[in-house]
Order: C-alpha cells, then structure tokens, then sequence
C-alpha cells in the first residue's frame, strides 16, 4: 500500500471513530440542541426539494466560522463535523417557503447572533447515514426531522430583514449584504431557504446552486469595479498548499481575462474567459470552484486598485475528505496573502515556474489565456 493510500484510509478511519465517540456519549434521544452549521437544500426530484439542517453542538462548527473550520488540520476538522447532526425534511415544493419547517429555519439563519436551537427527531437519533457532498462537504448523520425550536429569543438583523419584506431583486439584496459585510454562509444560506427576491418569486433554491449564484454575482460585481482600474505593473506569482492541494496563481500586467486550471489524477479541466468575462459554455469545467476562485482573487484586486489578467492553477493530490466550495474560496483568498516571485519579465517568469513548479508549469504553458497574450497584438504595435 502506497503513502497516499495509507493517509486517505487513515484519515477516513479517524472520521469514522470520531462518530462512533460522539455516539457513545450520547444517551439514546430524540431531540438534540445544536448552533446552526448549515442548512442544505437538495437538487433531487426538483421542484420537490428535501432540506436537510446540519446543526452541531460545537459553536465552533457554526455556519459564521465556516471559512475559519476548513483552514484547520484534518485532525481537528474530523472531531468537530464528526458532531453534525443532519436533520431532513419531508419533500418541500419549491416555492413553498412558507413551509412551517423552513420558516423555522429562516428565523435561526436570519438571527443577527448566533443562537442555540433543539432539533425534534421522528425517531432515536441514528449515525449510519453519513452524508458528503462534493459542493457542501461533510453533511452529517442524516435523520427525519419533525421541528426545530430555538432556546433563546431571536433578534432578527435589521439590514437582513429588510431584503426579506422588500419586493427587492435577489441580486441586489445580495450585492447590498456583501458591500455590508454580512457573514457570506449567512447570505448563502439565506438565498437557499427562499429568503430574497420580489414576493411572487420566491423560492428555494438547491445549495449547490445558491453557492455557485453568490461567487458569481459578487464576482461579477467586483469584474465592474476592477476593470475601471490601471493594470498591475509587474508579473507576479502567489502559492498556497493545504491538504493536498496545491495552488498557484500568476497575474500579468494586462487588461482582464482569467482561466481556471484544475488537476486531479488523469482529469484536467479549465475555464477561460476573455476581457468581456463571459463564458462560452453552459457551465464551467470547473464547476463551483470557478466562480469562487474568481471571487478570491478579483476581491484581492479590488483591494489593490488594480486590474489584471490572472491563471489560477490547482493541482489536488490527497484531498480525501471534501470540505465543499468554501475550501477553493479560503484557499485562494490565502494564496493571494502570499507572493512568491515578481517579474518585470515574462521569461523570468516561466524560468522560475519550470525550476520550483514543474507540475504547474506544464499547465500554465498549456493555458489558453498565455496563447492568447502571446499571440495578439497590442495597440501600440499599430500605432
């Protein structure tokens, strides 16, 4: 058995014992109190939707430290989700979100602090039904459930109530709560439950789905601020690495346009879009790492001042235990905290790639966006 696969079977395994503790401290119940770690709003059997509420004893596994919990070691993340209690609904319709169980729901996640809540269950709590997804990670031990109910009194946020009863478009409430700074899993699962939008139009949205909407909403926001901007002067190279993955971005002294590279065992797969910043197919290679790699650096830039062209290349090798869409957002947003290498000089660059980043090398000189710099001409070859 080689070391790779002795680490995933060690770190699964360590998940696994880590339920089985919590489940042995546990007196055999029906009802459980927990903060809110997220709610996830199903895509099968579309427009009737399942919910299943990820709620967890450890305040420290809340939905407002989500981007915190996926920087920690494998180790600490394990013993933390290994508490989530995953409680699902009976099949809701979509524009049903006055639903008793998602009204319930929308008051816990629309809370200005967090809140403590007990979870009703149909049957003894049961952790044979473990549930991870690519897009939102480790759910938890699913089980049915009958209500919820929080233990304190709920102070709703003013700025949250506010696109709640206002017949304002979901963009707008979106792009209004960012510029606010309200809690991003807040706004996420907000738009998930039904919470924004005119009245009449109203609905849940699949989690997969509202993830991917609030990365490219505020990205695109942020693609109308940056490219009013002057371009960076040099070329310059960031590097990130954390559980298994392996990050590395490279800005050119160009006007926008950006590809996404992502790697993992014999896939390859990348999304190119030029300075119009639009995607020529229905959905990116990528899939929701596109838009949030796009948000974390165009962010980045923001704060900067500056416009840029950029490749984002990620190569994954050993990442056992997926950690959702938030990990490709907080690991780029730490890839952009470190700068590695800054060149006036393309060729200095590619001579620095080839000698310390070999495999990512190999994709940046396969990158469209490099051919294309490459090989269209500037306005002042005109003039």
């Amino acid at each position: 058995m080689n070391e790779k696969r002795k680490f995933l079977n060690k770190t699964k395994s360590m998940f696994y014992d880590e339920i089985k503790k919590y489940q042995n401290e546990l007196i055999p119940t029906k009802e459980i109190s927990g903060f809110g770690s997220m709610p996830i709003v199903g895509e099968k059997n579309y427009p009737n939707l399942n919910i299943h509420n990820i709620s967890n004893s450890e305040i420290s596994n809340s939905y407002l430290n989500s981007s915190n919990v996926v920087k920690k070691d494998y180790s600490e993340i394990v013993k933390l989700k290994a508490k989530n209690i995953l409680g699902s609904t009976n099949k809701i319709y979509v524009k049903d979100v006055n639903d008793r169980i998602n009204t319930e729901l929308l008051d816990i996640y629309k809370s200005k602090k967090l809140v403590e809540f007990s979870s009703k269950f149909e049957n003894e709590l049961k952790f044979n039904k473990i549930v991870v997804d690519k897009i939102a990670g480790i759910g938890g031990s699913k089980n049915e459930l009958i209500s919820l109910k929080a233990n304190e009194n709920i102070s709703t946020s003013k700025q949250i109530e506010k696109y709640s009863n206002e017949d304002i478009k979901s963009k707008e409430a979106i792009i209004s709560l960012y510029e606010k700074g309200i809690n991003e899993h807040q706004i996420i699962n907000l738009l998930a439950l039904g919470n924004f939008g005119i009245q009449i139009n109203k609905k849940l949205v699949p989690t997969k789905w509202a993830i991917s909407v609030y990365d490219q909403i505020i990205e695109k926001y942020l693609y109308q601020k940056i490219t009013k901007f002057n371009c960076i002067n040099n070329y310059e190279i960031y590097y990130y690495e954390d559980k298994g993955n392996f990050f590395l971005v490279i800005l050119f002294p160009e006007v926008f346009s950006c590809e996404i590279i992502e790697q993992f065992d014999e896939i390859l797969e990348q999304d190119y879009v030029s300075n119009n910043n639009k995607l020529n197919k229905f959905e990116p290679e990528t899939a929701g790492g596109f838009w949030a790699s796009k948000l974390a650096i165009q962010e980045y830039l923001y704060k900067r001042k500056k416009q840029a062209s950029y490749i984002s290349i990620r190569i994954i090798d050993g990442y056992d235990i997926p950690l959702g869409v938030v990990f490709v957002r907080e690991s780029l947003r730490e890839t952009m905290k470190k700068m590695i290498f800054k060149s006036s000089n393309l060729k200095e660059v590619e001579e620095f790639l080839k000698q310390n980043y070999f495999k990512h090398f190999i994709y940046f000189k396969k990158s469209k966006l490099l051919y294309n710099l490459n090989t269209q001409k500037k306005l002042n070859e005109f003039i």
